[in-house]
């Protein structure tokens, strides 16, 4: 065979092992981050509820992206509280909490790229003895596009130490005091 007849054959093959290997992978991805703290819930529910105070724990901040302006609309806190960031090393998303549960909860959706995608969240708060547990996930669908499975499997590595770093900011803010 000669060596074009070969390297059509390839790009023929690839895009389709690609497409049939994507129908194996996961559908949906979930990211998932947990700190256990010395604090109290009432603090930190109050702290996270509040989405001017984002930028004050997350690793989504200025330091990270100078070029990121933020906004916030809605009310101060709880249901329909929004938070806009926009930027060029940040692109442009909105979050904005969709149900509480004042101590214990609050959830989430999060808008990249004016809908290009789509997913949402929550913080979770668990008292355990004198201690606190704090969960921050995200999770969303990759639908049946090939590209987006792929891309989901690398979620964790990318959002991961994102929530990982926000969590130990809070967990220093409350436990230094």
């Amino acid at each position: 065979m000669t060596l074009l007849k070969k390297l059509l054959l390839a790009v023929m093959v690839i895009p389709i092992a690609i497409i049939i290997l994507s129908l194996f992978l996961p559908s949906k991805y979930r990211v998932e981050r947990t700190v256990v703290m010395r604090a109290k819930a009432d603090a930190v529910y109050a702290h996270v509820s509040t989405l001017k105070h984002w930028p004050d724990w997350t690793a989504w901040t200025t330091n990270k992206y100078p070029d990121m302006k933020n906004s916030f609309s809605g009310p101060e806190s709880g249901v329909g509280a929004t938070y806009h960031w926009e930027g060029q090393s940040s692109g442009s998303g909105v979050l904005k909490l969709i149900r509480v549960e004042p101590g214990k909860r609050l959830d989430y959706e999060l808008n990249f790229e004016n809908g290009k995608h789509v997913s949402t969240g929550a913080i979770v708060i668990e008292p355990d003895g004198e201690t606190l547990k704090v969960t921050w996930f995200n999770e969303g669908s990759l639908g049946w596009n090939p590209v987006s499975r792929i891309f989901g499997l690398l979620m964790d590595g990318m959002m991961g130490p994102d929530f990982e770093e926000g969590l130990r900011k809070l967990q220093q803010r409350f436990e230094s005091k």
